[in-house]
């Protein structure tokens, strides 16, 4: 035991024999307190260094054994201090009364030497392994904690990137990004690439998380800041080649990411668009008191990232009307509840078509649909949805 503090124990018994014997049993290992009364037991168990284990006389005067239990394991700052009665009650009913109080054990009276050492040890190792785990508990909880704290600001920072809607002019934008974890892998964004060209694009990575996240964000910034060396940015086509260029798999951890990518002239009223692998874009148009028209936007262009050199298509269409168009990801709908109810992209489709008034955005009445669809607040996928209303 030499440079090894000892552990405290407290003994409680208003018979000094008893005392004494304890006290001779386990002084040697042991750094023993002793009190005559449940009112110094109290007083004692208080103190400064607690104690690490505590032997309790059931039958006392005044203030009894059971009582003693009671309030220490009432005071959030002894309840964990285990508790072993020394008595000589043998009953059933007396030991089950006791465990529902808290003790850990009992020890009858007249004391069996052996038992008495074999069990306070016992009872000290458990403690001292709980008490291991209380701090490795707190230390993960504080690591968890920062861990959070630092995925909180990440997922601040992506939101940063994604742009203000755009609720003045004509042209108007609106987005509702909502990953399914803290972190997702859907981008979505829009600008002017010239006074005359609106850049219109959501990006979704394979997989979710930070890595995935990161693989967004390095996405979006491309495309934010134009930097593809010989792109032409009103050209969808050349903006996909150029990112499947700059973002091969093997380069990225095996990541690869679909993208939608289209932009509308104000002058001409066409609409150019590239997809690499990710859903069609609904175009719907009023048709000035003919009902709407909807339309799938569409390439039959690979994933990006996924086979280098590969060729990249772009089509265009041309608005005669006041419209509106999404752009989502996968996420928006497919979705399978617990009863086996299924949203798929005809129900998207149709929903989109029957659903909101012209001028004003269906963004979130959209939102609250598919929560009610997926009977949760938390989807399976990120839900990333941009809706465009054109003049």
């Amino acid at each position: 035991m030499v440079g090894k503090k000892k552990n405290k124990i407290l003994i409680v018994d208003d018979t000094p024999e008893n005392i004494q014997v304890l006290m001779e049993t386990l002084k040697d290992r042991y750094a023993i307190v002793a009190a005559i009364n449940g009112e110094k037991a109290l007083k004692i168990a208080a103190t400064e260094p607690r104690p690490d284990l505590i032997l309790l006389d059931i039958m006392m005067p005044g203030m009894d054994g059971y009582e003693v239990c009671r309030r220490l394991k009432a005071d959030e700052q002894l309840l964990d201090i285990p508790i072993i009665f020394v008595t000589a009650k043998t009953e059933v009913e007396d030991e089950t009364l006791g465990f529902e109080l808290g003790a850990v054990d009992y020890i009858t009276k007249p004391f069996s030497i052996p038992v008495v050492k074999a069990r306070v040890k016992a009872h000290l190792d458990l403690k001292r392994l709980r008490d291991l785990e209380a701090i490795q508990r707190a230390k993960l909880e504080a690591t968890l904690g920062k861990l959070n704290s630092e995925l909180a600001e990440a997922a601040d920072y992506v939101k940063f990137l994604l742009p203000q809607p755009l609720t003045e002019g004509p042209l108007k934008a609106y987005w509702r990004f909502v990953p399914s974890t803290t972190l997702g892998g859907d981008a979505l964004g829009y600008h002017w690439v010239d006074e005359d060209s609106f850049a219109i694009y959501l990006v979704d990575v394979c997989g979710h998380g930070v890595g995935a996240a990161l693989h967004s964000v390095s996405v979006l910034n491309v495309l934010r800041s134009e930097n593809l060396q010989n792109t032409d940015f009103r050209r969808p086509d050349q903006v996909l080649a150029g990112l499947n260029a700059v973002f091969p798999m093997e380069y990225h951890k095996d990541m690869y990411f679909t993208i939608w990518y289209g932009v509308y002239n104000r002058v001409s009223h066409l609409l150019t668009y590239a997809s690499g692998g990710h859903p069609p874009a609904l175009l719907i148009e009023n048709m000035q008191g003919n009902g709407s028209e909807i339309q799938e936007l569409k390439t039959p262009n690979l994933i990006i990232g996924g086979l280098a050199d590969a060729d990249f298509d772009r089509d265009e269409v041309p608005i005669k009307g006041p419209a509106r168009l999404y752009v989502f990801s996968d996420g928006v709908f497919e979705i399978t509840n617990d009863n086996g109810q299924s949203w798929g992209l005809d129900d998207l489709t149709a929903y989109l078509k029957d659903s909101g008034a012209w001028g004003k955005s269906s963004i979130d009445d959209l939102w609250a649909h598919v929560r009610q669809i997926a009977g949760s607040n938390t989807l399976e996928d990120d839900f990333s949805v941009l809706e465009i209303m054109i003049p």
